[in-house]
């Protein structure tokens, strides 16, 4: 895992190398162990590294023996010993152990097409200095990040946006991206918070030839339905694939350990790890907190005394010292406004974890494949709920659980917050059948609250893919494959490998490969919620692996207590923001939100959380 940056310059120019040293400088922490530069007029390509595979040797940027092609790779290529065994067959000779060489020979010798045969999270840039030619790609679920821009006739590229701080050049909000921040709490690529820098796509790649910009799309989920397969044969199928997804992923010259908070999906990787090396001392790791409702440590304990793991467990009381020292890290990092919140918990367990390994497995991905998430069953309740006239359920039942008082306990927890994110479920998909993020603002929310800017800017920006696959599928099948489109990378993933990156750890998550993502697709929905019964190919087809408590209990978020927060640490830190909000939002509107939450009766924790980041990353932009 590592940074990459790089520039293809107009014309020469001397400021171009201290662009490229101040790009990578700000990006070291993706890549402590090493770095490299390959500084021509043509082209400026950097790269930092974080030693997994072949530690000595591997050294980037790579080029071939001709000087015509060089790589710079971020990243981990797990079927790399599979691919060059097949590059050996046709001649090939490597002089290396690792799977940037593969990478690098096997794009010379398939071109895109190299682009299919690889298992991996990836993006890197490859130059031909021939073609004078960039070629830049990502892995199918978009697990590692890439950033591009083409300003003044020069192209920029880099791993995240904090690179594009350090350029000397002027970049322009975008007010579509900030409206899409506040209504799902991200904002979804190739969309950033600027108009000048888009994010490359997951399962795209992109060309840069003379000054020309081509974007296409290698691979896409599927969408055919398998209907003839029986219970027994799924079962059998996704435990071959997901134990073989697991056994590539320990591939690693360094330490290597899992994630662990006692939920489904972290329990059935850590029960394939002990499976695949079962005398060797597994380490796992997992964080809780002082609050209850939102600790998970317990559960966590039990499933690592039941495979006999070595367990690392640390709870968390934290005070507004520690948040407000985590918070600019944040911002930082992710680059721009991220409305996540488990991105603090998710940043404790990175960094507990790499004091002990430098690889973690994660359960990651495995809500969004086969149905873990509470929004799946409350579509499925919607269904029969929206048999109402929409005038009676706007205009009457909705509003009447809105005045029910809320706790700011976790939402698993109360009855009433079920009800209240059920009204917002139903109240948002009527405006924009993907906007199913009911704890953010809606678009009523947001003409208070920016009432200068036109909020029907905030209009969905959905691609005429994602209209047909409205169309095509059902419902919740349809909400689950929109997870995979955008909350999935836009937002977990994100999330994990910025926060991993900046601890410098890599996290790999086996239910991202891609032949579990094309399983989970072509199953029917009832072998993913069946009744109300969530993930129901998964929990039978470990359910002999696993203690019962992980199979039995509905799923718990890696969430953090904000609307506590907000009553105390964060009042304080929200309203010395505040005049440092930008111009757009209105202050009253935001401080009349704070003092709503606090009088009690009503959690607005996640939409504070919401316009905190965003105060908070445009003075780091903007005035830092």
């Amino acid at each position: 895992m590592c940074g990459i940056c790089g520039i293809i310059p107009y014309s020469p120019k001397p400021i171009y190398k201290h662009q490229i040293e101040k790009m990578l400088e700000s990006i070291r922490h993706r890549g402590p162990d090493d770095f490299g530069f390959y500084i021509e007029d043509q082209a400026l390509l950097a790269h930092a590294r974080l030693s997994i595979i072949d530690l000595e040797a591997s050294k980037q940027p790579m080029s071939d023996p001709t000087g015509r092609f060089t790589l710079v790779f971020n990243g981990e290529i797990y079927n790399y010993i599979e691919i060059r065994e097949e590059l050996i067959s046709k001649g090939v000779k490597f002089f290396t152990t690792g799977d940037t060489e593969v990478l690098l020979n096997a794009f010379i010798e398939w071109d895109k097409a190299c682009l299919l045969k690889l298992n991996g999270m990836f993006a890197f840039a490859i130059w031909d200095s021939h073609e004078r030619r960039l070629f830049l790609a990502r892995d199918r679920m978009g697990q590692k990040p890439l950033f591009y821009a083409l300003v003044n006739n020069n192209f920029y590229f880099a791993s995240e946006l904090c690179a594009f701080k350090e350029l000397d050049i002027e970049f322009h909000l975008d007010e579509k991206s900030i409206c899409e921040y506040l209504e799902y709490g991200f904002i979804k690529s190739p969309n950033t918070i600027f108009k000048e820098i888009n994010e490359l796509r997951p399962a795209n790649y992109l060309e840069y030839v003379s000054q020309e910009i081509s974007i296409n799309r290698f691979w896409s989920p599927p969408l055919e339905i398998d209907k003839y397969k029986d219970e027994e044969g799924l079962k059998e199928e996704l435990c071959d694939i997901l134990t073989d997804a697991v056994n590539i992923r320990l591939r690693s010259d360094v330490p290597l350990g899992a994630f662990l908070s006692g939920g489904l999906d972290s329990s059935v990787i850590v029960s394939l790890m002990k499976r695949i090396i079962p005398h060797g001392r597994l380490h796992t790791f997992c964080i809780g907190f002082d609050q209850d409702s939102f600790d998970e440590t317990g559960f966590a304990r039990d499933v690592a005394c039941y495979f006999s793991t070595a367990h690392h467990e640390k709870r968390l009381s934290l005070n507004i010292k520690k948040l407000k020292n985590i918070l600019p890290k944040l911002v930082k990092h992710y680059g721009q406004p991220f409305g996540d919140s488990s991105a603090i918990p998710t940043w404790f367990l990175c960094a507990h974890t790499v004091k002990m390994v430098k690889v973690a497995l994660s359960g990651d991905g495995g809500d969004e494949l086969f149905g873990g998430y509470q929004r799946y069953l409350a579509q499925k309740i919607l269904l029969w709920y929206k048999k109402l006239p929409q005038g009676i359920r706007k205009n009457f039942l909705n509003k009447l659980i809105e005045l029910l008082p809320e706790s700011t306990s976790y939402y698993q927890k109360s009855l009433i917050k079920k009800l209240k994110l059920f009204a917002r479920l139903d109240q948002k998909t009527m405006e924009d059948i993907t906007n199913y993020y009911s704890a953010c603002f809606s678009k009523e929310e947001l003409i208070k609250l920016m009432p200068d800017i036109n909020t029907s800017l905030a209009c969905p920006r959905e691609s005429d893919e994602i209209a047909y696959l409205a169309e095509k599928l059902d419902p919740i099948s349809f909400m689950m494959l929109n997870d995979i489109h955008s909350y999935l990378p836009d937002d977990i993933l994100t999330k994990v490998d910025r926060v991993s990156m900046a601890q410098g750890l890599e996290v790999r998550s086996p239910f991202m490969d891609y032949r579990i993502v094309e399983f989970s697709c072509r199953l029917p929905v009832e072998y993913k919620i069946r009744g109300f019964t969530t993930k129901y190919i998964l929990r039978k087809s470990f359910s002999k692996c696993l203690p019962k408590d992980p199979l039995k209990r509905a799923k718990h978020g890696f969430s953090v207590p904000v609307g506590d927060w907000f009553k105390r640490d964060f009042k304080d830190m929200f309203l010395d923001i505040l005049d440092e909000f930008p111009v757009f939002i209105d202050k009253k509107e935001a401080q009349e939100l704070l003092n709503t939450h606090i009088k009690g009766g009503l959690d607005l924790g996640h939409r504070l959380w919401l316009l905190l980041f965003l105060g908070l990353w445009y003075r780091w932009w903007f005035k830092e």
